[in-house]
C-alpha cells in the first residue's frame, strides 16, 4: 500500500475518533473506554516493537518522562476527551481539537523560549477567532462574554494534555525511535488507569458484554492507535517530518465530516466559517519551518 494512502486512511482513523468517542459517551465511562482502547493499541504496540526488535530497557532517569507521556498523552488526553464528549458535539470538538498544533507553539515559547515569526502569530489569531466564531454561533461580537460549557472546557484541556505530551516527548524521540516511545507511553497510560476498570464494575462489564461497544473500542485501539501511529511514522521515515505531518491538516475536517455522516449533527455556517479559520491558522503555524513539533496522532 502506498505511503501516501497509509497517511490518507491514519488521518480519517483519527478524524472519526470525536464521533465514535460520542457514541460512547453514553456509557459515561469514560475512563473504561480510553483504558480499553489502549489496552488493545498497547498489545499491538508491543507487538510491533518485538517484530522490529525495537525493544531496549529504558534508564531510571528517563522514567518520569514515560510516566508523564502516559499521564498527559494517553491518561488525561483521552479520558478529558471522552468526558466531554458526554455534554458536547463530536463537530465542536473537532474543532477544539485543531488547536493542538497552536498550543504546541505556545508551551514551545513557555518551556523552549523559541519565539515564532509573524505568520505563525497570525495563525493563532486565525485559529482562536475561528474557535470562539464556532463557539458563539456566529456572532464573534459575544466572544468577550463566552461562557464555555463544560464539556467544551474539558475537550480544550484534552487538546492541551497532547500538547504536553507532544514537548515532553520531543527530548526522548531524540534517543529511543517513535514506536518504542509510543508502546512505554501507551502502557504507562494502560497501567495508571487498569484501578479505574474496578470503580465501576457494572459499567466495565456492561461495555465488555457489548459487541458494538467492543467493535468501536478494537477499532479505536488497533486502527486509530497502533495502526495509525505505525503508518504515520513509517510515512515519516519514507516521506519525511514535513510530507508526512502536513496530512494532520485533514483531521478536524474528517471530524467534522463525520459527526454529519454518522451523527447527524448539522454542519451550519458558523462551523463552516469557523472550522475554515481554525485550519488556516493551523496550516500557517505548520508550515514547513514549523511543521515538526506539531503533529497530532490521537
Amino acid at each position: 500500500m502506498p505511503v501516501q494512502l497509509k497517511l490518507l486512511l491514519a488521518t480519517v482513523f483519527w478524524g472519526v475518533t470525536p464521533t465514535i468517542g460520542r457514541v460512547l459517551a453514553s456509557y459515561e465511562a469514560p475512563i473504561v473506554v480510553v483504558c480499553a482502547r489502549f489496552l488493545v493499541a498497547s498489545l499491538f504496540l508491543a507487538w510491533f516493537l518485538a517484530s522490529a526488535r525495537q525493544f531496549v530497557r529504558v534508564p531510571r532517569r528517563h522514567w518520569w518522562r514515560f510516566a508523564l507521556l502516559g499521564l498527559s498523552g494517553i491518561f488525561l488526553h483521552n479520558g478529558l476527551m471522552y468526558k466531554g464528549l458526554e455534554s458536547t458535539s463530536a463537530t465542536t470538538a473537532s474543532i477544539i481539537l485543531a488547536l493542538i498544533a497552536i498550543q504546541v507553539m505556545v508551551l514551545d515559547v513557555v518551556c523552549y523560549r523559541r519565539i515564532p515569526d509573524r505568520l505563525a502569530v497570525l495563525g493563532v489569531v486565525l485559529a482562536f477567532l475561528g474557535t470562539s466564531y464556532v463557539l458563539t454561533g456566529g456572532s464573534p461580537a459575544g466572544a468577550g462574554a463566552l461562557d464555555l460549557g463544560w464539556g467544551e472546557t474539558l475537550i480544550f484541556l484534552s487538546g492541551l494534555s497532547w500538547a504536553v505530551y507532544s514537548v515532553v516527548g520531543r527530548d526522548l524521540l531524540e534517543e529511543y525511535s517513535p514506536l518504542l516511545v509510543t508502546t512505554y507511553a501507551s502502557l504507562a497510560g494502560v497501567v495508571m488507569m487498569l484501578p479505574f476498570l474496578f470503580e465501576q464494575p457494572s459499567v466495565t462489564l456492561a461495555i465488555a458484554r457489548d459487541a458494538h461497544a467492543l467493535g468501536l473500542i478494537f477499532f479505536l485501539g488497533y486502527l486509530g492507535s497502533a495502526l495509525g501511529f505505525l503508518w504515520y511514522y513509517q510515512a515519516v521515515a519514507s516521506v519525511g517530518t514535513v510530507g508526512a505531518a502536513i496530512y494532520i491538516n485533514l483531521v478536524p475536517c474528517f471530524g467534522v465530516l463525520s459527526a454529519a455522516l454518522f451523527l447527524g449533527e448539522r454542519i451550519g455556517p458558523a462551523v463552516l466559517v469557523g472550522g475554515l479559520l481554525v485550519l488556516a491558522g493551523v496550516m500557517l503555524v505548520n508550515r514547513p519551518v514549523r511543521l515538526a513539533g506539531a503533529a497530532r496522532p490521537s
